[in-house]
């Protein structure tokens, strides 16, 4: 059955050849059983096997319909495994991007880690807030290149990072007005 519903061409062809099979078998079965004793009985018989010709005639037709339905089949799973191949292809590609950008999306997370550890560590306000002016450039750039590339959540999550290192960078600077 086809999505609406519907057998499929080669379903069809291949019920349709059961059925004319079927027919020839019975009408066989009855051109050997007929008694051959009476001129009545001879027409009887030779009706059946004239039945029998026409149906052989009708196998063949239906043996050709299947032969044909059974090559378009291939034909389209062919097409359809092709479709799939190159899909798969597409997919590679698109998780490269994003392992790529993930990559990067780790990197800025190193480098914010980094300058935490400078302002613990009381290292001077001005070089902490140029590292995190510089993560949040990378991560504003890594937003731009992750919405390029149809990456949403991606480009999201770098434009929060951003913020929320410019918020932190904010402070930092209050800290050192007051220092």
């Amino acid at each position: 059955m086809t999505k609406s519903g519907k057998a499929s061409q080669l379903a069809e062809a291949a019920l349709a050849l059961d059925q004319e099979l079927r027919r020839f078998e019975e009408l066989a079965r009855q051109a050997g059983r007929a008694k051959l004793d009476t001129e009545r009985s001879l027409k009887t018989a030779t009706d059946a096997l004239t039945r029998a010709a026409g149906s052989q005639d009708r196998v063949q037709a239906r043996v050709g319909e299947l032969v044909a339905a059974v090559a378009a089949a291939r034909q389209q799973q062919e097409k359809d495994a092709a479709g799939l191949l190159e899909r798969a292809r597409t997919i590679a590609a698109r998780r490269a991007q994003f392992a790529e950008v993930l990559q990067r999306m780790a990197g800025l997370g190193q480098m914010a880690k980094e300058a935490q550890k400078l302002l613990q560590d009381g290292a001077d306000l001005a070089e902490v807030q140029a590292r995190m002016q510089q993560v949040a450039d990378d991560a504003g750039e890594l937003g731009r290149a992750a919405a390029e590339q149809e990456m949403g959540d991606v480009a999201r999550q770098a434009d929060t990072i951003r913020q929320q290192i410019l918020a932190a960078k904010n402070k930092v600077a209050l800290l050192a007005k007051k220092g």
